[in-house]
């Protein structure tokens, strides 16, 4: 209160005064802005679960020819010690000739020679097997130590499908495809956002008050009411919204072509490789049978002293490098069937 010169003290209020308000608002039309940001909010929700499923694919990938990576290295290193125990054996007779005075001393040194860079190859094959090993480790999250137990076999399976077959299956299941997809539908619904600006926009509220001069307040009121608001004059700046968003909308339409193009390039090139890979592995199998012949036909031949220990060493040089062609076309074939399937987005 306070004093006024000839009215005395008059009251102004109490000390206190409390008011408690709740309001809320509920959107019924917006043009289609609410509903779009949803369906935006949702479809980027499933591009990251597709950006999940992408890098689970390509792991996959990698896994899969890390592990036949390690079935090649051991298949060669065997491919090793075979030649190194043909040459020893070869070395035996060699020794056993040049004593008795059948050949130079030149023919028993290409031997010696010959033996001692087998063993540098085996040397070599034995430090792929640790790489290969550790690397398949690698990915699989273990010890790089850790001892890797696998089969001994490079599976051999068929091409089921033809390359348009493929090709059309990898256009439908990848995950590129369907993330852009989706981002070109969030473009559209965009676009859609944006013209709801040229829109009034209706919202009904609720309002609900009580006041009073302590905390326990009686007095209440309430109302309920319906708001239009409309921009109509904006300087522009919904058509450049609009036309933002047609822009993002044509990018992403030229981005979709490009990556078709793309996974169908990643498919002939895998589909190719894989048949390529088949019919080499057919050749050298036919290869080993007749560098085993020409290895065995030498051998006779330097044991009448009809050929040389070139010879000899010549036939056992191309009986090893058919073998190993013959193991890297396996894992070759078998590499590319999983980056086949990878590029089909089945794998």
């Amino acid at each position: 209160s306070m004093t006024i010169s000839g009215l005395g003290r008059v009251p102004l209020g109490t000390k206190d005064n409390y008011e408690f308000t709740i309001e809320a608002s509920q959107p019924l039309f917006t043009g289609g802005a609410l509903y779009n940001s949803y369906r935006i909010n949702k479809n980027n929700y499933y591009v990251a679960d597709l950006y999940r499923q992408k890098a689970i694919r390509e792991l996959k990938q990698q896994v899969i020819e890390a592990y036949y990576g390690v079935i090649e290295a051991r298949q060669v290193d065997e491919v090793a010690k075979s030649g190194i125990s043909s040459i020893k054996a070869h070395l035996d007779v060699a020794n056993a000739f040049f004593n008795q005075g059948m050949i130079p001393k030149n023919d028993l040194l290409e031997t010696q020679v010959r033996y001692a860079q087998s063993e540098q190859n085996l040397i070599i094959a034995d430090n792929a097997i640790k790489i290969a090993e550790s690397s398949l480790n690698l990915l699989l999250g273990r010890s790089l130590a850790e001892p890797v137990a696998i089969d001994t076999e490079i599976p051999m399976s068929e091409l089921v499908d033809a390359l348009d077959e493929s090709t059309k299956t990898a256009l439908q299941m990848r995950q590129e495809i369907k993330t852009i997809m989706l981002q070109l539908d969030n473009a559209g619904k965009a676009i859609k956002i944006s013209r709801a600006g040229y829109l009034p926009s209706v919202a009904a509220t609720y309002t609900y008050e009580r006041t009073g001069e302590d905390p326990d307040v009686e007095d209440d009121s309430w109302s309920i009411g319906v708001g239009m608001s409309w921009n109509i004059f904006q300087g522009g700046s919904n058509y450049y919204d609009v036309s933002r968003a047609k822009t993002v909308s044509n990018k992403i339409g030229y981005l979709l072509k490009s990556l078709q193009d793309q996974i169908s390039l990643e498919v002939k090139t895998a589909y190719l490789s894989a048949q390529e890979a088949g019919a080499r592995t057919t050749v050298a199998e036919k290869a080993i049978d007749q560098a085993k012949e020409n290895l065995r036909i030498q051998k006779d031949r330097y044991n009448l002293q009809v050929a040389t220990t070139t010879n000899v060493l010549d036939a056992q040089a191309l009986l090893d490098q058919a073998m190993k062609n013959y193991i890297t076309a396996r894992a070759d074939y078998a590499k590319a069937i999983a980056s086949l399937h990878s590029a089909m987005g089945t794998l």
